[in-house]
């Protein structure tokens, strides 16, 4: 009995860690987000369906105990006590480091810990770079209080059993049967608080319990959340699988349609020499022609009356590594995994530098003040067609200024050189610049706006850009130049509102390949981009897939998809759909045929990917 006991407390004690301590820590540090006022009745009915999920990772941390106790049974002669204190550091420690890191990071992605961030450890510089020192002390500070706290309570739960004092010696053969009984029933009741008693396997949906996404994401516990992800994003081809294959490709034919005619002509060359700027988190926060703020970004509003200005775009989805894909293989981001973790697969999606490489003899270059090798940047630009890629370590060493690496000024600069010598030399050339300044921590070589970080940042971004382009319209360059200027995704700035729906980008063509400036206000998603551009330069997207070219006579029906963590999007002329993917609902704007169209999207997608 007192090894049962132990056990039972033992569960028990994990179960409070994470009622009394994980879960108030979370609410407290990230209450600021939620958009309503949280009482003690949300705490209770979060707490309480919390439980569901807790009791799954106290499971999982008495699972070894249970394996060491049956163990000593029957092996009394090794110390048990020992083993069990190593356990429960290790034990502590883990948890811990979970624990802080879904509660710093909820501030910034507003979603559970997954195992994606692990990709991020691929480049330790990186992963720090965003957050100041202090942060990172405080975060260090929180680990270590934490796992102390719950290391100590673990090793005094240990020596008050004292297990090594009461060995179980000497027993007849049926008080070993009896045993070996009570430890089978252990395991198997171990095992069914992990797994669960439903028909299909459990997931943090059972814990999900009302259209408050922040109070759903309370109550899942991080651990939990974080072992179901390893293995959810490894099944492609057999999620979001809503319908029927043949009704789902019928239905799927009309959305995207490959063909059709341009019925305007944006440009007055069919090969422009192209530079694509995906500027970090631009959004319509900062943008005053779209609703934003005055004053942040002048040069970008004033830039707007002299190129073609699509007023109505919307992201594909909510960090930088989706978004890239996005716009240059028009390839939908996925709730649930990222593209670009998958590598193998890279070099089967199409891609607009590739195609222009191949299809056009453009010479490709992909260019970033910082670390290409963070979340496999690099390994995307280099499947998708870009022969050169350009980096922190590329650059001058006085000129890395910031810990994310090189300042967007330094980068313009080298960008106006490349631009000058590839003239020079007569050559046809296609260029993605994804810039830097605009990211965490926000620091940059800059004060117009010295009380606000954030806006400061971005108003940086915008004078090295609009200098950059009064530099080009006075060289040969700016003739045949065409210069796209898009987002990658939005920004939460600590805002009640979730950072998914932050996803109005703008769009701007820029460049003396302009025929004429124009305001377009049809609705159109980021992943149109390629075919768009195709479309214009008379070259082929038949393999552009999830990409529209929304100046043909095809595009008929304008709609917009945006995939944030297991979650969407879907807007179109009727309204908007905001759907949560784990609890099966619309949290808001519910819509049985633009919640159909976007599931068939997503299950055309995933089949696709899948197969790739």
């Amino acid at each position: 009995m007192l090894y049962l006991a132990f056990l039972f407390a033992h569960f028990c004690l994990c179960t409070l860690f994470f009622q009394l301590v994980q879960r108030p820590l979370f609410c407290i540090y990230n209450k600021r987000l939620c958009a309503v006022t949280i009482t003690i009745r949300d705490i209770a009915a979060f707490s309480w369906h919390g439980l569901y999920t807790d009791v799954k990772v106290a499971g999982y941390m008495t699972a070894f105990p249970v394996l060491l106790v049956w163990a000593y049974t029957h092996f009394p002669a090794f110390d048990i006590t020992g083993w069990l204190i190593v356990y429960e550091v290790v034990n502590a420690i883990v948890i811990a480091l979970l624990c802080v890191a879904d509660t710093a990071l909820y501030r910034f992605w507003q979603f559970k810990i997954e195992a994606s961030v692990l990709h991020y450890l691929r480049s330790i510089k990186g992963t720090f770079a965003s957050v100041q020192a202090s942060y990172i002390i405080l975060a260090i500070l929180a680990i270590v209080s934490i796992a102390a706290l719950l290391m100590a309570a673990l090793i005094a739960l240990v020596n008050a059993f004292d297990l090594s004092a009461h060995p179980l010696m000497n027993l007849p053969w049926w008080g070993h049967l009896l045993v070996v009984v009570a430890a089978l029933v252990v395991v198997a009741v171990i095992y069914c608080v992990i797994r669960g008693l439903h028909h299909h396997p459990d997931s943090p949906v059972y814990s999900y319990y009302c259209n408050i996404q922040f109070f759903n994401h309370c109550a899942v516990n991080p651990v939990y959340n974080f072992i179901y992800s390893i293995h959810v994003n490894d099944d492609i081809g057999s999620q979001f699988q809503a319908f029927d294959a043949g009704f789902c490709q019928e239905r799927f034919a009309s959305l995207y349609p490959t063909k059709g005619t341009p019925q305007i002509q944006l440009l007055n060359t069919d090969r422009p020499n192209i530079l694509v700027i995906i500027w970090e988190s631009l959004y319509d926060h900062f943008i005053e022609s779209l609703g934003g703020k005055s004053g942040v970004t002048p040069n970008f509003d004033r830039l707007t009356e002299e190129g073609v200005y699509f007023t109505n775009c919307w992201a594909g989805s909510f960090r930088t590594d989706r978004g890239i894909v996005c716009i240059l293989s028009g390839y939908l981001g996925m709730p649930t995994t990222s593209v670009v973790i998958h590598t193998k697969k890279l070099p089967s999606l199409p891609a607009l530098p590739r195609t222009l490489r191949d299809k056009a003899g453009y010479e490709t270059t992909a260019v970033h003040g910082g670390e290409l090798k963070i979340f496999h940047k690099a390994d995307y630009y280099w499947a998708s067609g870009h022969d050169l890629l350009v980096e922190e370590k590329n650059f001058q060493r006085d000129d890395t200024d910031v810990r994310w690496g090189v300042q967007d000024g330094k980068v313009y600069e080298w960008l106006a050189d490349d631009i000058a010598k590839k003239t020079q030399e007569g050559k046809r050339w296609f260029t993605t610049f994804q810039t830097l300044s605009s990211h965490e921590p926000f620091r940059v070589p800059y004060s117009r706006i010295p009380d606000n970080d954030v806006d400061n940042s971005f108003a940086y971004a915008d004078e090295v850009f609009g200098q950059f382009v009064e530099q080009l319209k006075n060289t040969p360059a700016w003739k045949d130049l065409l210069i796209v200027v898009t987002g990658d995704h939005g920004l939460n700035v600590n805002e009640a509102t979730a950072s998914d729906r932050n996803s109005h980008i703008p769009l701007l063509l820029l460049g003396g390949a302009v025929r004429k400036p124009m305001k377009i206000d049809t609705l159109i998603n980021q992943t149109d981009i390629a075919a768009t551009l195709l479309g214009q330069m008379g070259l082929s997207h038949d393999d552009f897939i999830f990409s529209r070219d929304v100046l043909a006579d095809s595009y008929t029906y304008p709609f917009a998809l945006h995939s944030y963590n297991n979650g969407f999007i879907f807007r179109d002329a009727t309204g908007v759909t905001y759907y949560d993917n784990v609890s099966q609902q619309a949290l808001e704007g519910a819509d049985a045929k633009r919640e159909e169209t976007a599931k068939v999207i997503l299950q055309t997608l995933y089949t696709d990917f899948g197969k790739r």
